[in-house]
């Protein structure tokens, strides 16, 4: 039966049945999961507060813009109303749905519009998508310290290609190790601060490669991210003023230094990065009175043709 089925399948005469066929049940799958999926969104607008309920409201009757309100049910955490009532968002939406009724562009267009403007960091939205976005494992003490020593072996890695002076495959390394505590978080307060002291130690790490291939506002994002859970941390500081230093922000690095200067502890420190800070600024001037001499000269004479 099923050999005589297929050879049915296979026969030249039968392909436009067949091709009729799977268009026919690749419809109802379609229609099977919209339904699905306009059910888990009726489920979380009636769950919703009623401030997110109206907020959104406006938007359903538009097959695009409910499909983008349907992704506030992706949201790790099931935070819909998070989404619903942020006024960026909201803005956004209305924007669009102004457009469309308009008629100035269709609804594919419009979608696709919206979905990278959500994606991309420049966004004002950008910060909370990816921050509900993200995925995380809260793990009981067993599992994470199988974790951490998953980030333990990547970090070791990268500090052996660090010491031999082998950036790129040191940066890829610290990278797989910051992606292993970012996204795990401890589930008591002490498991937390120790998933916290590897993320510092590790975004300290990438923050040096950065320094060290001279890429200044990369390695300051770093420094920045380290200092967020460890205010005080010293490498962390002492990296961002030499990374303040390389980006020629001058004002700010004096700041930087003088803190140093005032840290007990730190003094060969804050010499070493007086002195770089100085040189910095001397190299900065000299660059600029040459490019400032320059203005002033005339053209090079022509050479006679041979």
């Amino acid at each position: 039966m099923e050999a005589s089925f297929k050879e049915f399948l296979a026969r030249p005469e039968n392909a436009a049945v067949v091709e009729r066929q799977q268009r026919k049940e690749v419809r109802q799958a379609l229609k099977l999961e919209e339904r699905q999926q306009l059910e888990t969104l009726r489920e979380a607008v009636l769950g919703a507060d009623f401030e997110a309920q109206r907020a959104v409201a406006p938007f359903l009757r538009t097959p695009c813009l409910r499909r983008i309100v349907q992704t506030f049910t992706n949201d790790l955490r099931g935070d819909f109303s998070g989404w619903a009532s942020n006024p960026r968002v909201i803005e956004m939406l209305a924007a669009a749905q102004r457009v469309l009724d308009e008629g100035r562009m269709s609804e594919e267009e419009m979608e696709h519009l919206l979905l990278a403007q959500l994606k991309d960091p420049a966004h004002e939205a950008h910060a909370d998508f990816e921050a509900k976005a993200r995925r995380v494992a809260r793990l009981p003490t067993d599992a994470l310290v199988g974790a951490l020593n998953e980030h333990l072996t990547e970090r070791r890695r990268g500090n052996e290609h660090y010491r031999a002076r082998r950036f790129e495959e040191a940066l890829r390394h610290y990278t797989r190790a910051a992606a292993v505590v970012e996204l795990v978080e401890g589930l008591s307060s002490s498991d937390q601060a120790e998933v916290d002291v590897n993320r510092v130690a590790v975004y300290n790490n990438i923050a040096a490669v950065h320094l060290a291939q001279q890429e200044y506002t990369k390695a300051l994002e770093f420094c920045d991210k380290a200092l967020a859970l460890d205010a005080g941390n010293a490498k962390a500081t002492l990296r961002r003023v030499r990374a303040v230093i390389g980006r020629h922000e001058y004002d700010a690095a004096e700041a930087g230094v003088a803190g140093i200067e005032a840290t007990p502890g730190l003094a060969h420190e804050a010499h070493q990065l007086r002195v770089d800070l100085e040189r910095a600024r001397q190299r900065g001037a000299a660059s600029e009175k040459a490019a400032f001499a320059s203005m002033f000269q005339g053209p090079r004479a022509l050479q006679p043709v041979a």
